[in-house]
């Protein structure tokens, strides 16, 4: 287990940093600047209570992170159920991660903006797909808000 600490909230790799895969690292990366930049961030993970999966389309490699109140661990493979699945290319990945979010994610409006749109249009193509955006809204909307390097 590889863990990077950010004050006070841990973000720990499961699989080791050369076990780990594409889409945990960049996960995990993802992450640890973003609690870093925006400390108030930990209290958005902090109630994301069910885990969230990533798929990536053009790799074929997933992980899964479970938030939990003090860290979270990101695994290789989408395990533990989760609430939310996203199935995405690397680059919608960084698509969503570049939308602002306010009110601790629960307002999106990053949305709103050219690449926005963008993602939105990709979600209503099936090019993105969120399976639990209807089920689990606000945990999805908070997990765009955990990996958003916009302010």
């Amino acid at each position: 287990m590889t863990t990077v600490e950010s004050g006070a909230y841990e973000i720990t790799l499961y699989d080791d940093d050369d076990d780990a895969n594409g889409v945990a690292n960049i996960l995990a990366t993802l992450l640890q600047q973003n609690i870093q930049t925006h400390p108030n961030r930990i209290d958005v993970a902090r109630h994301i209570a069910r885990p969230v999966g990533v798929f990536s389309t053009d790799t074929n490699a997933s992980a899964t992170i479970i938030f939990r109140r003090d860290h979270a661990v990101i695994c290789n493979d989408i395990v533990n159920k989760p609430a939310v699945v996203v199935w995405a290319t690397v680059g919608q990945i960084l698509d969503v991660a570049q939308l602002k979010m306010n009110a601790g994610g629960l307002l999106p409006v990053g949305f709103f903006t050219r690449r926005g749109l963008t993602v939105l249009g990709h979600i209503l193509t099936r090019r993105l797909v969120v399976k639990g955006l209807l089920t689990h809204p606000a945990t999805a909307l908070r997990m765009i808000a955990m990996l958003s390097v916009a302010s």
